[in-house]
């Protein structure tokens, strides 16, 4: 190849070169956005505009690491959710869509909830903050805490609330049991927990079994619902009185989720919602 591509030419190239890998051809133009620092109309405006020559190596260096099983996110360090940009790294686990549902589904409830005036609300498993800096932002008379039993994921979680300007109280925690003892209460508990199952996890895309943290995956027990059944077990304690307890869940978890949700909170209102695709998505409990 010639030493300066135009833009239309390195993703012609980049494409090619990753279609012939399995890999999805959008991930060359998020690339070559993240190089030249341009936005998706920008890249698309500057088709005829040549890539200089430092981009470009360091573009065909990512596409190839792609193509070997580097997810985008891991090589960008970043990614979008709620139509914000987070920081991502490998040890934690990459924004997907389906949690954006079960964020609006809180937003939804609280507000609907008006005399809920400065709403306490605690993300269990926090990860990368998307979820408590979310709610933070969205919701900005709340007081969020997030909690997560990794160091590593807390630190990730620090800088994007910090670098997104949310108030949120971070805890180096297991699941409920810290606020529990405080005997805290909250008016939502939300959690995105570890829910595959580890025969599921052994059968994924290596793009997420063998680069994204095994531990914010792979739920315990035969359906993966051991750690549910941690939080609700806490969540007895520490739910308020009329307040909002939400999960995210496997498509196949709605009635293992359900059913242990009932035996700690007998006769409560408790429902399946489902995702945009038709699939058991989120499981609700409200107390009351």
């Amino acid at each position: 190849m010639k030493e300066e591509l135009l833009v239309f030419e390195a993703r012609r190239w980049a494409s090619s070169f990753l279609s012939e890998h399995g890999r999805e051809e959008t991930a060359a133009d998020w690339l070559l956005e993240h190089h030249m620092q341009l936005s998706r109309s920008q890249l698309l405006s500057a088709a005829r505009e040549p890539v200089p020559l430092q981009a470009w190596e360091h573009f065909q260096q990512d596409v190839r690491l792609h193509a070997a099983g580097t997810p985008v996110q891991h090589l960008t360090g970043s990614s979008f959710f709620y139509d914000r940009e987070f920081h991502v790294n490998p040890d934690v686990l990459i924004p997907r869509m389906e949690t954006e549902e079960l964020v609006w589904h809180v937003i939804d409830w609280v507000q609907t909830n008006k005399e809920l005036k400065s709403p306490r609300i605690v993300d269990v498993g926090t990860g990368s903050g998307i979820i408590a800096v979310t709610l933070a932002l969205e919701l900005l008379s709340a007081q969020v805490q997030a909690v997560d039993i990794d160091s590593r994921a807390l630190e990730t979680a620090k800088r994007n609330a910090e670098r997104l300007q949310a108030s949120v109280t971070f805890h180096q925690e297991s699941f409920l049991e810290g606020m529990a003892s405080r005997k805290e209460q909250a008016d939502v508990i939300v959690s995105n927990p570890p829910y595959i199952p580890k025969e599921e996890w052994e059968r994924l895309d290596p793009l997420v079994r063998d680069k994204e943290p095994a531990v914010a995956l792979i739920g315990k027990g035969k359906e993966g619902i051991h750690s549910y059944e941690e939080i609700i077990k806490y969540a007895a304690e520490v739910l308020a009185p009329g307040g909002l307890l939400a999960f995210e869940i496997g498509w196949q978890q709605g009635r293992a989720v359900m059913e242990a949700a009932e035996k700690v909170f007998p006769g409560k209102r408790i429902q399946v919602i489902k995702d945009l695709n038709g699939n058991d998505r989120i499981v609700t409990v409200v107390n009351k």
